[in-house]
């Protein structure tokens, strides 16, 4: 603990000599916000200096304060990021001296988007927005936060269910047996089946199943937009995405065990719209979209998807068309 603790006071250390002691005096404000839809994090500082007879030298100073103070914004942020539904940022921040120093290192290589800088008389106030991306994809600048976490080896929360839903191709059930030889008589008819009524009474009905937007069957479906219609969900890192057996057991239809470590280093797991018009035009999800009614959301923050649902997207992912695997996924909030 220790040892998190020094290395995270060395850091803003570095931030303090390397900022000049006039300018990092007169830090002032801090805004930040997280756009999960565009994939990154926007932090604003701002920063002034004591006049002196160098106006030059006093704008340095006011600069490197006010990027000081959009990185300590962006700091805030990320530490409130959240992973999965029991850990944010942190959480792991505490537990890992590494990823104290990997956060550290993205966050002073964030692009500064803008520099405004203002003159009140002889002393400056200078503005700068900086810019973190969420993933490489998205941004395709700098080192990402999820560069810097490394969350593909992270175990699931104790929560996601152990058993999966098999997303490999249903055997063919063989053929009934005739009855033997001798046991009724050539051209009888043949015995009558069950009533309608002896269905299951679990079997859902036609008012049930989920309605799924058209796309084109005939052609490999190219990714997957999960609609939320309405329901609450906190944006998260690794969401997973759950349904409910034929006998009530949950199991789990997607989640970070399901893609590629490679692709969660650099893209992630998902991505996230504001609707699914928004989503349809992801370019990362190619032409041909499965879209998925999301039917609740548990007090964990998983999703949960009917069970037709996840045999669409089994019948879908076959033939090695992976398109989980390669995380073609988003959530869309309407």
């Amino acid at each position: 603990m220790k040892n998190k603790i020094l290395l995270g006071m060395m850091f803003w250390a570095v931030l303090w000599f390397s900022s000049g002691d006039r300018g990092f005096a007169a830090e002032g404000k801090m805004i930040g916000s997280i756009n999960w839809v565009g994939g990154f994090i926007t932090a604003v500082g701002q920063g002034t200096a004591d006049s002196s007879s160098n106006r030059v030298l006093d704008q340095m100073m006011a600069t490197r304060a006010a990027t000081v103070s959009a990185q300590r914004a962006l700091l805030e942020i990320i530490k409130g990021v959240r992973i999965d539904s029991t850990t944010r940022v942190e959480n792991m921040m505490v537990q890992q001296d590494t990823i104290v120093a990997q956060v550290s290192g993205v966050i002073r290589g964030a692009q500064v988007m803008k520099t405004d800088t203002q003159w009140i008389g002889a002393v400056p106030m200078v503005t700068v927005e900086m810019r973190l991306c969420l993933n490489e994809d998205q941004c395709h600048t700098g080192k990402s936060l999820l560069s810097a976490l490394d969350l593909s080896q992270r175990p699931e929360p104790p929560h996601v269910p152990p058993q999966r839903f098999s997303l490999d191709p249903a055997p063919a059930a063989p053929p009934a047996p005739g009855p033997p030889p001798g046991t009724a008589p050539a051209g009888a008819p043949p015995a009558p089946g069950p009533p309608p009524s002896a269905a299951p009474a679990s079997a859902p009905t036609q008012a049930d199943r989920p309605k799924f937007s058209p796309f084109d069957s005939s052609k490999p479906v190219t990714g997957l937009v999960l609609d939320l219609e309405g329901r609450f969900f906190e944006r998260e890192l690794l969401p997973v995405v759950v349904t409910i057996g034929e006998d009530r057991t949950p199991l789990t239809v997607y989640s970070v065990k399901y893609v590629v470590p490679k692709v969660i280093r650099t893209d992630g797991v998902v991505r996230y719209a504001d609707s699914v018009d928004q989503a349809k035009k992801n370019s990362n999800l190619g032409d041909n979209i499965l879209v998925i009614p999301v039917e609740n959301v548990t007090r964990e923050n998983m999703l949960i998807i009917h069970r037709d649902s996840a045999r669409k997207i089994r019948e879908t992912t076959s033939h090695g068309n992976d398109y989980l695997g390669n995380a073609k996924v988003v959530i869309a909030d309407k």
